[in-house]
């Protein structure tokens, strides 16, 4: 049973994942939220979806926290209903608030659970079932204390990505704000366009902001792009790239060894996002830009583009932390876990 959903840093590494154990002759059960974008996604891969009542309680508004004891009662019954009935031989849950009430019934009927987490600083479903899984997997070293029951395996990428090559031009900058976008990133990025008329811009604008990014483009080097679902094919352009800092898209970075200027998101819960930036910033793959500092975007363009050397050294870091091979190590490791 493998449950993941919400946003897609939950659910594209639980979809590489689950190709991989449907490769090791695994039926997948796949729980997620019944309004959630994975039910598509899942039903193409051939997998069976069964949906599970869900819904955030930190940062929510005052209603929302008053209907969540509700919410969550009903998820209990409905994953004691869906655990009991497959009597499924793991659980493996890819983070997100869905993954509470599933885990809560395989702990309880003493099944294997297994944990997928993007972020350094994990997120509070991660935190709270941990100690009692049977691993965890981590996309990068943890910031804080971590414990014998966790590796770090990288994050589940798919084939196209987790063995990416792209061109070094010298002249592309990529913008990412991830699939909703970021609109200071995308405002700060239409500004640096247009002083470095030189260099060619992809800003992936996102679904909620793209008409708003293609009203103020007032120069001709941007090319906007409101979504993907093949984001290699931007990687593959892209010199250095500009980024909010989720787990995934630094993960995809570093695959394909793109130079990063991160630029954290600062409401991110727990301010996870700097933590996964610090972490890049670490190893020499990627330079921190402040959100509050943002009208420095251009020059730190144009410095980073124009240093050669340093966009070496900065590509081979993000190569020497990639872990192409993560989705394959997950899945020998749950099947061995499981055979033990």
């Amino acid at each position: 049973m493998l449950v993941a959903g919400g946003t897609g840093g939950h659910v594209f590494p639980a979809l590489t994942l689950a190709d991989e154990l449907m490769k090791r002759k695994m039926e997948i059960v796949w729980v997620g939220r019944p309004e959630g974008l994975e039910r598509d996604l899942v039903c193409k891969r051939g997998c069976r979806f069964e949906p599970v009542p869900a819904a955030g309680f930190v940062g929510k508004g005052l209603l929302a926290k008053l209907r969540w004891p509700w919410t969550f009662l009903r998820g209990v019954i409905r994953s004691w209903s869906l655990v009991r009935g497959f009597d499924p031989d793991a659980v493996v849950a890819a983070g997100g608030y869905v993954g509470a009430a599933p885990l809560l019934c395989a702990q309880i009927l003493g099944k294997p659970f297994f944990l997928l987490e993007q972020n350094r600083i994990p997120g509070r479903v991660t935190r709270f079932f941990a100690p009692r899984a049977r691993e965890c997997f981590l996309a990068f070293p943890a910031a804080g204390k971590t414990g014998p029951n966790r590796m770090v395996t990288g994050n589940p990428l798919r084939p196209e990505i987790a063995v990416g090559k792209r061109s070094d031009d010298n002249r592309t900058v990529l913008v990412l704000g991830g699939s909703q976008g970021a609109r200071a990133l995308n405002l700060a990025a239409l500004d640096a366009a247009a002083a470095l008329t030189n260099l060619r811009f992809i800003i992936l604008a996102g679904r909620r902001d793209y008409n708003l990014v293609k009203s103020r483009v007032r120069s001709g080097n941007c090319e906007l792009v409101e979504f993907t679902d093949r984001p290699e094919e931007l990687y593959k352009q892209a010199t250095i790239a500009v980024s909010r800092a989720g787990g995934m898209v630094l993960s995809e970075l570093v695959a394909f060894g793109i130079p990063a200027i991160l630029v954290p998101f600062p409401y991110a819960t727990d301010r996870h996002q700097d933590a996964n930036a610090q972490y890049l910033a670490s190893i020499g793959a990627a330079i921190i830009l402040d959100q509050n500092r943002l009208s420095g975007l251009t020059s730190s363009v144009h410095a980073l583009i124009n240093d050669e050397q340093r966009r070496k050294k900065m590509a081979q870091a993000a190569r020497e932390a990639a872990r192409p091979d993560a989705a394959q190590v997950v899945a020998e490791r749950i099947v061995q876990c499981l055979a033990a």
